[in-house]
């Protein structure tokens, strides 16, 4: 299972589960910045800022989006309120309490509503639907980056845009699609007790 999917899954501990292993882990991360799933229920923004400062985050995504479900699912999110709407007002509570803000679209529409909290860079993310015969390819990335792009252009956002990129990909400009101004690398597992020794 690709991990762009797998992040969507409900086997873990959540945003606030997330924060409390960054907060308390022995080690320090090298990268300041954290994707959260802001519609998740039990998450609370406000009291989690704290933490998330002292943790020393910096910049905060919605990472993984509802908007990578298909619609059916969306609608079902919806309708307990745990939607768009809401990732988008998490969003905007961490952008006005310092955080720098990058904001995960997986639609032109998803791309419209993100940009109102004035984000410091727009991330193009496939939908579950494009990994169904595995990792999607440039033109699959290339033509939601356009629409995108076409989306944020005319409300006369001029902030970058960014895709997904496999590793191979990501020193290889020329062969990113035109919309995007750089790549973000696929997610991997990060195995933190081997990866990052314990501090003295």
């Amino acid at each position: 299972m690709p991990d762009e999917i797998a992040l969507l899954l409900p086997n873990h501990s959540g945003a606030s589960g997330l924060i409390s292993e960054v907060h308390s882990a022995p080690w320090q991360m090298e990268a300041r910045a954290l994707g959260l799933f802001l519609a998740d229920p039990f998450f609370n923004a406000e009291a989690e800022t704290k933490r998330l400062r002292e943790a020393g985050i910096n910049w905060i995504a919605n990472l993984p989006t509802v908007e990578q479900q298909d619609q059916e699912f969306v609608q079902l999110l919806g309708d307990v309120g745990l939607d768009r709407t809401l990732e988008i007002e998490r969003l905007r509570h961490l952008s006005v309490s310092g955080f720098r803000v990058l904001a995960v679209v997986a639609s032109p529409e998803a791309a419209s509503a993100a940009i109102r909290v004035n984000p410091d860079a727009v991330f193009v993310i496939p939908p579950v639907a494009d990994f169904a015969a595995g990792f999607p390819s440039f033109r699959q990335r290339g033509a939601a980056a356009r629409e995108v792009l076409e989306a944020i252009r005319a409300v006369d956002w001029k902030g970058p845009l960014l895709g997904l990129a496999a590793e191979s990909e990501v020193a290889h400009e020329t062969l990113w699609p035109e919309a995007l101004d750089g790549v973000v690398c696929r997610p991997a597992p990060l195995k933190a007790q081997q990866d990052f020794p314990a501090s003295p």
